[in-house]
């Protein structure tokens, strides 16, 4: 039977910590270390101490820039356990998407690799203050933090499932950061939920390859582990060439990333059988997965390939295939696990099986609202539901189909074109990698069809046999008018793909992303 789910992180590393003192939570493959629950524990205590030593209150929002390792899991653990709120922060993002974060989140301490200073550019006035003692030998950080927050006393208050672990600042769909507040009792309630629906166990080992600082990275292989009692290697990024080293090193039995991921590991060669003998299943999400490539790594690995859906709003999963024995439907989301889901119309009634409309979820993993934007929620929220944007269908046993995002749907002279659809196309191809497709402005038509590719390393292709593959499968209004061959698609300081940057390419002098 499973054991209750704890109402806060911090109880949570406690409970693990105590059960399992000696047992392997960590292993840190650059480092050489293997970090137990017992030192993990320590580790975030550490670093609870010096911020509360520094004026810290729980409530107070704490900025975290730091790459995948033992710091960053610390930081984040002892933060939360703190009762402070994480505000993650992509160590790769420019000065001015750093500052962007900094204004919206509005942190009294920033913990960071002194490497990443720079980044901060202009963010850290006259009005911050380096805390960083040397109380903490093992862990490579620094600790900043505002003059009124170490100047002014504060009032302690209480920690508990509703209060606030985490903001994420989203692209959202103007370009402008969102936060996205979640509480303790929503991340360990999709951390229960991604444990259940895999059937995750203190014998399985986790390869993280998603950084921290992305929702999937944190709930699906740092909270999801931490509540089930297994270990997770973490290396501080996904490098292709050592993935399957990891593998076999660390028996790893199961890991989750994104079809760049997936795409990228099938253009290597493939390892050796030996190292695929614990592998039980790999996970996909944050984008949807092309069912040529699913197909692929199932055919060439010979594991299951179980796509998911999540947004962040959510805490990361919404629904998920299956394992075997169960029905893993290929180009499907998969089903609600805890949370429930419906498909909504235009004025917000659910629709029967089988038709397309707006997905609609709703449950504990589901935060209360965006930070400071009423308007935003009150688009969002409606009828009980958190309206995602993203559109889709039901099947008769209740499987969820992705079609694509409500503002991404392409109107060419009237028609509605779904990008997914001309990608799934495209994908077929195995030249392709990877391949977005969207509308850009055209005069007569409104919008027109423009797919962006980005080739398998040693393979070529050119427009003409791409356009000639679609025009086989395709009615002729959805078949792409131009193709652009590019290196890489536009990421968010979340590390999303954001596919309305592409229009931005187009209209831009010709060159890559």
């Amino acid at each position: 039977m499973t054991a209750p789910v704890p109402a806060t992180i911090g109880d949570l590393l406690g409970v693990q910590a105590r059960r399992r003192e000696s047992s392997p939570f960590l292993h840190d493959p650059a480092g050489g270390r293997t970090i137990s629950f017992g030192t993990m524990a320590a580790y975030a205590g550490r670093i609870e101490e010096e911020l509360t030593a520094s004026g810290f209150c729980p409530g107070d929002r704490v900025a975290i820039m730091l790459q995948n390792g033992v710091e960053a899991a610390a930081a984040i653990l002892g933060v939360m356990g703190a009762g402070g709120v994480v505000v993650p922060i992509n160590p790769r993002m420019t000065a001015k998407e750093t500052a962007r974060i900094l204004s919206l989140s509005a942190p009294l301490f920033i913990i960071m690799d002194g490497a990443h200073r720079p980044q901060l550019g202009t963010s850290l006035d006259g009005s911050w203050v380096d805390l960083t003692s040397h109380g903490m030998p093992e862990l490579n950080i620094r600790i900043l933090a505002r003059l009124r927050a170490v100047s002014v006393a504060r009032k302690r208050g209480r920690i508990g499932s509703d209060s606030r672990a985490l903001i994420l600042c989203t692209s959202g769909t103007t370009g402008m950061p969102k936060g996205v507040p979640l509480s303790h009792g929503n991340l360990l309630a999709d951390a229960s939920f991604v444990r259940d629906a895999h059937r995750l166990a203190p014998e399985d080992t986790a390869l993280c390859v998603l950084p921290f600082f992305h929702i999937n990275g944190l709930v699906v292989t740092l909270l999801a582990p931490l509540l089930t009692g297994m270990p997770v290697v973490v290396p501080d990024r996904f490098r292709s060439d050592t993935f399957w080293e990891l593998v076999a090193r660390y028996g790893v039995t199961w890991f989750s990333g994104v079809p760049t991921i997936l795409s990228l590991l099938l253009s290597r060669p493939d390892p050796p059988a030996e190292t695929l003998r614990t592998l039980r299943f790999a996970r996909s999400a944050s984008a949807s997965l092309p069912v040529a490539v699913l197909d692929e790594f199932e055919r060439r690995f010979g594991v299951p390939v179980i796509e998911s859906y999540g947004i962040s709003e959510a805490s990361a999963q919404v629904t998920t295939n299956p394992l075997p024995p169960q029905p893993h439907k290929v180009g499907s989301a998969g089903l609600p696990v805890g949370n429930v889901i419906a498909i909504l119309g235009e004025n917000g009634a659910p629709l029967p099986v089988g038709k397309t409309g707006e997905v609609g979820v709703a449950g504990p993993n589901v935060f209360g609202g965006y930070l400071d934007n009423p308007e935003a929620d009150r688009e969002a929220f409606r009828n009980g539901w958190f309206h995602t944007g993203d559109l889709g269908y039901l099947d008769a046993d209740g499987y969820l189909f992705l079609t694509g995002r409500k503002k991404e749907l392409i109107n060419r002279a009237g028609e509605k074109i779904s990008p997914r659809e001309v990608e799934e196309v495209i994908h077929r191809l195995p030249e392709v990698e990877l391949a977005s497709v969207v509308g850009v402005p055209h005069p007569l038509y409104g919008e027109e069809v423009v797919a962006f590719v980005i080739v398998r390393p040693d393979r070529e292709i050119d427009a003409e046999r791409i356009t000639g593959f679609c025009r086989e499968h395709l009615a002729g209004f959805k078949v792409p008018k131009e193709i652009l061959f590019v290196d890489d698609f536009p990421k968010g300081p979340s590390g999303k793909f954001q596919r309305r940057r592409l229009v931005d390419v187009y209209l831009t002098p010709k060159g890559n992303p």
